[in-house]
């Protein structure tokens, strides 16, 4: 067991060096170094990584307090699920109450990596490519479908 402050420093050390290392990944590419994240231009709706000691999730996430604007994001995803599917080559979830810890609920559209913890260093190259190979493809389909998201 780590104390809160070695937890808390693993858990920071392992974001700084996805931060880094997909930095550095995305410019060989050609692409922004940066993901896009939170600068989607629709306020509720993110694209998110989560990495915790049981699991890592990566995808698309719509949080507002305002059912009538979350739905009204939720299916225009919906409408483009089979795009979406077809795009990445591994399996999605599709969970439109999706709990979070602190008893709120967003929707969440993610792919799912199980058995493995921040706290093992020994994970995060898996986990490193594992956020890498799908946020691309989550950050391709938003853009090239953000208009329609947006509007």
């Amino acid at each position: 067991m780590y104390s809160k402050e070695e937890a808390k420093k693993l858990r920071e050390d392992f974001w700084d060096q996805y931060k880094n290392w997909s930095r550095r990944k995305r410019n060989r590419k050609g692409k922004k170094g940066r993901w896009l994240m939170n600068d989607t231009g629709i306020k509720q709706l993110k694209l998110k990584f989560h990495f915790d000691e049981k699991q890592a999730l990566v995808g698309i996430e719509i949080d507002t307090k305002n059912m009538a604007k979350r739905l009204e994001l939720w299916e225009k995803l919906e409408s483009l699920k089979i795009r979406l599917e077809e795009a990445a080559d591994f399996d999605l979830s599709w969970d439109i109450e999706y709990p979070l810890s602190d008893h709120k609920t967003v929707s969440r559209i993610f792919a799912k990596m199980d058995n493995i913890s921040i706290y093992n260093r020994e994970d995060w190259k898996k986990v490193n490519d594992f956020f890498y190979k799908k946020m691309t493809v989550f950050e391709e389909f938003f853009l090239e479908y953000r208009d329609y998201i947006k509007y």
